[in-house]
């Protein structure tokens, strides 16, 4: 009886810590990273794609405006994560990257809003100088920040589309879909290069805005391009917002600024290659010597010219038979062409900031731009004109606005110090 009575103990004992065992586990508290990871994946199981949106939405963005997107997104990423998993976020997450991202913005916000009474030629360096930071800023983000997006909404991805697939049986789940949507998007090294060059089309589209509020030199049309800049943005923060609830809105607007930027992706390169150099040459004060025409001289097309788009990048340059030809490359690599361009009726025009080439049709007609030229030229427009035949060298219309506005100041305040030094001696 007695081993009957100790066997019997020993059963009840096993059976009490077998019983008592998942209690004590259900007690346990889940750390943080649990939580975090166990509210993440409830969130996107909810409504399918929503990480999918998510990631699309923050490419864009960051595309858009590459520092004040990759600032917002890291500033919100920060405190939207829990203080003990804070050290595990990426570096654009981290106060010492999105806090120098928004003083650099705020610096930028001054400028426009200072900016906006002071004269141009005090204003235009600073937007290009705006200019170069937006490129440096988008070689950041797709280097650095649109990879680490593209993993990350793989990652989830997959681990949506698993669960989806474990309730097949249950019928919430497509599996067609779900085989599709898994050979395509959780691939590296086919989900990064998408999201990288898609990255690329919507930046081009967003700095050719850049660029005109660069060369534009009136602030109205910079308040208004800023504005229609940053009205974009707010459309898709607003449908990123909604992710939550439905991730199609912010896959259709994306979708959308894709399509537009692949059909402007043309026009957008030109103007931002046409921006670039025209910027580097204004800020850093380049000057070309008289041996440098030797090579040709470097401009861009100011109008489309025998099918060749406006801005193609190109050299003025004269064969031994004395004629001008305008030589480019087609996407910069290509084979070089040459363009005969017309001789008679060539006129070299000075510009406030560049020189121009344009073309006069008939006598007394008033001529029409052809070739602008880098700022570097300035100074060398004669010379120019002598090597090319040009038939005359004259001021453009914004530089005769700007001679006649100077000419004004002069005479009003010349005629303001005769007048006191006449009235000085005559009370004398």
């Amino acid at each position: 009886m007695n081993a009957s009575f100790l066997k019997s103990a020993c059963l009840a004992a096993v059976l009490g810590l077998l019983t008592l065992a998942p209690a004590t586990a259900q007690e346990t508290p889940p750390t943080p990273e649990a939580e975090s990871l166990a509210k993440k994946l409830r969130a996107d199981m909810i409504v399918p794609g929503v990480a999918l949106a998510e990631g699309v939405s923050e490419i864009t963005g960051v595309a858009i405006s590459p520092l004040l997107g990759m600032s917002a997104i890291g500033a919100w990423k920060y405190y939207d994560t829990v203080p003990e998993m804070r050290h595990r976020l990426p570096w654009y997450c981290h106060p010492y990257a999105w806090g120098t991202g928004l003083a650099i913005i705020g610096m930028c916000f001054l400028k426009d809003f200072l900016g906006a009474a002071a004269p141009a030629l005090v204003k235009k360096p600073l937007d290009f100088a705006e200019l170069f930071e937006d490129k440096a800023s988008a070689l950041v983000a797709s280097t650095a920040f649109v990879p680490l997006v593209a993993v990350a909404m793989s990652t989830v991805e997959r681990i949506q589309l698993q669960a989806m697939a474990g309730m097949a049986d249950s019928g919430l789940a497509m599996l067609p879909v779900a085989g599709i949507l898994d050979a395509t998007l959780h691939t590296p090294w086919l989900t990064v290069p998408l999201a990288m060059f898609a990255f690329t089309v919507v930046w081009l589209s967003s700095h050719a805005i850049n660029v005109l509020i660069a060369l534009s030199p009136f602030g109205i049309v910079d308040a208004s391009l800023k504005l229609a800049k940053l009205g974009l943005l707010t459309l898709v923060t607003g449908a990123a917002a909604l992710i939550p609830y439905s991730p199609i809105p912010a896959l259709v607007l994306c979708s959308i600024i894709l399509l537009i930027g692949l059909f402007l992706a043309g026009w957008s390169f030109r103007l931002t290659l046409f921006g670039t150099l025209m910027g580097r040459d204004f800020l850093l004060n380049k000057r070309a010597l008289k041996e440098d025409l030797d090579g040709g001289v470097k401009g861009f097309l100011a109008r489309r010219t025998d099918g060749i788009p406006v801005r193609t990048m190109g050299r003025l340059t004269q064969d031994p038979a004395g004629v001008t030809h305008f030589a480019f490359r087609p996407f910069l690599v290509m084979p070089e062409k040459k363009v005969a361009v017309a001789g008679q009726g060539m006129v070299m025009c000075r510009g406030l900031l560049h020189p121009s080439v344009a073309h006069r049709g008939q006598t007394g007609t008033r001529p029409r731009s052809a070739l602008i030229l880098l700022p570097r030229y300035r100074r060398l427009e004669e010379t120019i004109a002598a090597r090319f035949g040009c038939q005359e060298v004259m001021d453009s219309t914004l530089m005769r606005g700007f001679k006649a506005i100077r000419q004004w100041l002069v005479d009003m305040l010349s005629s303001g110090r005769n007048l006191v030094e006449g009235r000085a001696a005559s009370a004398g």
